[in-house]
């Protein structure tokens, strides 16, 4: 049985590359500078109102440790999802077709955890595909976690 390709949205932070499935993306906006929450870590930036919702804008370079961001971020990439949460990204890419089972975790540097759900290399460059579920976790470090209750 054949597998369906899945949809990457690609962006940069700095010179590298990363990607969360399409379908976890609610949009892409220019950036507008976050509203600070007092005590948060320092992967939080703060929370901005994008479509009517408010999100948690979390910092990639901090939560990866391993990134260093030398300008502001230009765009804010909202995420779907209860936790209501936004990358602080530099420039969205393009979305590609991958298949299914040609990323794994097996391909992630040890460094980055459950953040990084696989590598895929393309073209020469290699793309890190978030796990969208491990953000805010990996963003509170243990601290109690906030979800949208209906």
């Amino acid at each position: 049985m054949e597998q369906q390709p899945r949809t990457l949205q690609l962006f940069s932070l700095g010179a590298a590359q990363f990607a969360v499935f399409a379908d976890e993306v609610m949009t892409i906006a220019e950036w507008r500078e976050p509203a600070a929450l007092p005590h948060a870590p320092a992967s939080v930036l703060g929370v901005v109102n994008i479509h009517g919702r408010m999100l948690t804008v979390l910092d990639l370079s901090q939560l990866l440790e391993s990134q260093q961001r030398a300008a502001s971020p230009l765009h804010i990439l909202a995420l779907n999802g209860d936790e209501q949460l936004a990358l602080a990204i530099d420039a969205p890419g393009k979305t590609i077709e991958v298949a299914n089972g040609t990323y794994g975790s097996e391909n992630a540097p040890d460094a980055s955890g459950k953040l990084i759900a696989g590598v895929i290399n393309r073209n020469g460059d290699e793309i890190r595909i978030l796990n969208v579920k491990e953000l805010f976790p990996t963003a509170i470090q243990g601290r109690e976690r906030r979800r949208r209750r209906f």
